[in-house]
């Protein structure tokens, strides 16, 4: 099957407005590894996230055997291919322990939340997750039409709480996927700084995606170290060097690099995620600029060759 964007995520997100008076910590240079032994940070185990290869889906068999065959050992899924995901992971030798669902089962935004889409449930979602051995269930999104207002993130966040709750009583953890609009200001604050608050620190964890803390003109390996435990899961891709940018529309398709060809420091990110307890890394390219499987491969090798 072909899942595009709008099959994941509903429609194309709107542009943000507002704007955020960047301080504080700011993007580091790009750093290698330098002489020496593997590097004991770079994790034994590496996945992707599937949105990365969406164009290849349709098929699937091939694709997770190419996945693999380049060198990763788990899966990140995506909802409209959960169904057809446990057979052809056992063939391949592929784990998938997280996967990204439509917000509105947890938020009641959107088309799923709001209407309805067939018979799917969060009781359907969560058998799926079962089937495939998951252990996070993140939401990956949120549509502009739902984040207008700072409201928006406090009815948001204690929804997630709710949702925490449910998702863990399903034997599941929630998590929490970031892109930079979390940090738009409204007035006096920002999306971020309402979700680090009201959420509960058991009940929702965060997906960290380098990038995108990046894009918004933050230090990733430093805001790893400061959200500690909180972070369970990361996006690691790499990103062009530039000013922050808090609008996803602005981005450039340009701006998404390989692992190790942009200008994000790895090692420092990989060492922060070590030492808060990072459980999964997924790399992901949104943009690739031709073959998806050559740009995961370069990732991966890159990833690889680090030395301590």
């Amino acid at each position: 099957m072909n899942v595009t964007r709008r099959d994941v995520l509903g429609a194309v997100p709107a542009a943000m407005a507002g704007a955020w008076a960047l301080g504080g910590l700011r993007v580091s240079a790009h750093q290698q590894g330098g002489a020496g032994g593997a590097a004991a940070f770079v994790p034994a185990r590496l996945g992707v996230q599937l949105y990365t290869v969406r164009d290849q889906l349709k098929t699937l068999d091939a694709t997770l055997g190419a996945i693999k065959a380049t060198g990763f050992d788990e899966v990140e899924t995506l909802r409209p291919i959960m169904g057809d995901l446990p057979p052809l992971l056992k063939k391949h030798g592929l784990t998938a322990p997280s996967g990204h669902f439509d917000a509105g089962l947890i938020l009641d935004v959107g088309e799923i939340g709001k209407k309805g889409l067939g018979t799917y449930t969060f009781d359907q979602a969560v058998a799926q997750a079962k089937a495939l051995d998951m252990q996070y269930f993140v939401v990956p999104y949120l549509m502009g039409e739902d984040r207008k207002s700072i409201d928006d993130y406090k009815r948001h966040a204690d929804k997630l709480n709710e949702g925490g709750r449910r998702v863990k009583a399903a034997g599941l953890q929630l998590a929490y996927h970031h892109h930079s609009f979390e940090f738009v200001k409204y007035g006096a604050e920002t999306g971020w700084e309402v979700l680090l608050s009201r959420l509960d620190k058991d009940l929702v964890k965060f997906e960290v995606d380098v990038f995108w803390l990046a894009a918004a003109g933050l230090d990733p390996a430093a805001t790893i170290t400061q959200l500690g435990s909180r972070v369970k899961l990361v996006h690691l891709k790499d990103r062009a060097a530039g000013p922050p940018e808090l609008d996803e529309s602005k981005v450039a398709k340009t701006a998404f690099k390989e692992v190790g060809s942009g200008s994000l420091d790895f090692p420092a990110i990989l060492r922060a995620c070590k030492d808060v307890g990072v459980d999964h890394y997924f790399v992901e390219q949104d943009q690739v600029p031709a073959d998806p499987i050559a740009s995961i491969k370069q990732s991966v090798t890159y990833l690889r060759s680090l030395k301590s």
